[in-house]
């Protein structure tokens, strides 16, 4: 960091040469005469995502983990509304009382959820082209953050083209690519909200606008946690630092300074930050709380129960989960983590191939850059200005790791979070390669990071999407598009219980999803058949005509209306215990 006062403001330095490590601001950064052009060709490439795989309105049909990420995001988001107090819950019930019970989900920020429900809203009438608007959100979050992060490389490093490539290089990831369109509130929103943190984090050190950064760091606790891995390194790296420039003084350091660096702005960033996320989790547990009417302990509610297994509180889950959250097997997997977040998609077999166990040369592979990276870091850091931001950049994500272990080992999309690491490390390649060779090489190194990117974003369009599986879908889709035209909201429909649910081939079409396809509506699971008395309709995987058929035009999933005649016919006591319901 540049010398700090007392506050912990940043006084402007004196623009530097090129040799110096110099370079101010953006606006002067290109040695080129057409500063813009990088930002241009970043846009043109980021476009080719939406021409690929953008806007299918449908689940992945190949992972069930991500289909049920999207159905879980899905479903809180389109319940999510004024007259439940912005309650985040997957749905609602009956209990043994017949009264409306709720299954909360309130351990994130509503913000990203509140976002998806307003690009869904106009589609209320269609499955499918809600599901195809959300993605459409996600794709221009991916994209956001990948102009946040040439933007804050464009000034660190005072060069655009070094930027474009580092930036389109890992966001041609596996993971980057891959995860892009998935709709969810852990996934791009929150990895927007930590580049956006960390482009306001970049120009508080350059032009020491400290209000913006509070601003953009308050946003991004809105849509997600992660940014509080951010914040934490750069507070550490940035104190750390200033504390070694006093401890460098060859006289007693005073205690003055030292009493400075507690009333720093880094320090007011971080408690600025955490009453802010304090705030949002008090608003969320008080709502959880009387969503259950007061009868569950605090340790008992949801969110709490999420946080204590996930910092690895509750010793039940430890000890099933023994080999997976070991300390061998979850770092051969983060490093495998590394690894997709730092190959381009282009490169590999298909999407998430750098995952797969038996990968082990491409874990040591990953170790050998991993000692790379850490010597071209001590190299270079020593000669780019603000090298500090760029330690934070290729930190943060282990931040979250270490303390996080008992989440990020069950959930291959946390790995995104290692973005920071190929960000800082193709930035200091590419600056080694321009002081050896010029800014020629570097710009036609730029324009092969961007066919890369292209091909990239082709093959993980191409690799994601499953013909067969969409059909399938959209078929069951269509099928719930006519029940909930047939239901209004509010109405109670009972779901049987059963095998043909749990097990559907196909995700869209297992119980998981239901939430989102019947949001709005009351769901009665069970398999009891004294139940179907408590709802007005029933869905079942099986057709019977008659009067109570009310989706004769239905070819996978079919709604009834609970009447007396159907109560008589020969088939619904049965069904109701059996198999096909």
């Amino acid at each position: 960091m540049a010398g700090s006062r007392g506050t912990g403001g940043l006084r402007r330095a004196a623009p530097r040469t090129h040799a110096e490590g110099g370079g101010a601001t953006a606006g002067k950064a290109d040695a080129g005469s057409r500063p813009r052009l990088p930002l241009a060709l970043l846009l043109l490439a980021l476009s080719t995502v939406f021409l690929f795989s953008g806007g299918r309105g449908y689940f992945h049909g190949r992972d069930a983990s991500v289909s049920s990420v999207m159905a879980n995001t899905l479903a809180v988001a389109a319940n999510l509304a004024p007259e439940h107090n912005f309650l985040m819950f997957y749905y609602r019930t009956l209990d043994e009382d017949g009264d409306a019970a709720y299954f909360p989900y309130n351990r994130f920020p509503a913000a990203g959820y509140g976002l998806i429900k307003l690009a869904m809203t106009p589609f209320g009438d269609s499955l499918s082209a809600q599901i195809r608007a959300a993605r459409l959100l996600m794709l221009s979050f991916f994209s956001a953050a990948a102009v946040l992060a040439f933007l804050s490389l464009g000034r660190l490093v005072a060069n655009r083209w070094i930027a474009l490539a580092a930036t389109l290089l890992t966001f041609s990831s596996c993971h980057g690519l891959y995860y892009s369109n998935v709709v969810s509130n852990e996934m791009m929103t929150d990895l927007f909200g930590v580049l956006l943190t960390f482009h306001g984090m970049v120009v508080f050190a350059q032009e020491s606008r400290f209000r913006q950064l509070l601003v953009k760091a308050c946003l991004a606790l809105l849509l997600g946690w992660h940014v509080y891995a951010l914040l934490l390194t750069f507070i550490v790296v940035s104190l750390g630092s200033e504390l070694l420039k006093l401890l460098a003084r060859r006289r007693p350091v005073p205690a003055r300074p030292c009493l400075s660096l507690l009333r720093s702005r880094h320090v007011l960033l971080g408690v600025v930050s955490l009453l802010f996320g304090m705030a949002v989790l008090t608003f969320n547990l008080a709502n959880e709380y009387l969503a259950l009417q007061g009868e569950a302990a605090l340790t008992e509610l949801p969110t709490v129960e999420s946080a204590l297994r996930r910092t690895g509180q509750d010793r039940d889950f430890n000890a099933a989960n023994a080999g997976v959250v070991a300390w061998l097997p979850f770092l051969k997997r983060q490093l495998q983590g590394v690894a997709a977040m730092s190959v381009p998609c282009v490169i590999v077999d298909h999407a998430r191939p750098l995952l797969e166990p038996a990968r082990t040369p491409l874990v040591l592979l990953s170790v050998a850059a991993g000692v790379v990276v850490i010597g071209v870091l001590l190299i270079e850091l020593r000669s780019v200005r603000h090298g500090s931001l760029l330690a934070t950049l290729a930190l943060f994500g282990f931040c979250w790791m270490l303390p996080m272990r008992h989440a990020v080992a069950f959930v291959a999309f946390e790995s995104m979070y290692y973005a920071g690491a190929p960000l800082v490390f193709f930035s200091l390649i590419l600056t080694r390669v321009r002081r050896l060779a010029g800014d020629r090489l570097v710009a036609v190194l730029a324009g092969a990071a961007w066919l890369v990117f292209v091909l990239s974003s082709f093959q993980a369009g191409h690799a994601s999407h499953d013909a067969g599986a969409a059909r399938l879908q959209k078929a069951i889709l269509g099928d719930f598009d006519a029940i909930r035209d047939r239901t209004p909201p509010g109405s109670r429909i009972f779901v049987p219980v059963a095998r043909s649910w749990r097990a559907d081939a196909v995700f869209a079409g297992s119980r998981r999803a239901l939430p989102y396809y019947l949001s709005g509506r009351i769901i009665v699971y069970d398999d009891d058949p004294e139940r179907c008395r408590l709802a007005d309709f029933l869905v079942t995987t099986r057709r019977e005509e008659g009067p109570a058929l009310l989706t004769p035009d239905n070819r996978l999933r079919f709604l009834y209306e609970r009447t007396p005649a159907l109560a008589r016919h020969a088939h619904v006591p049965e069904s109701c215990m059996g198999e096909d319901w």
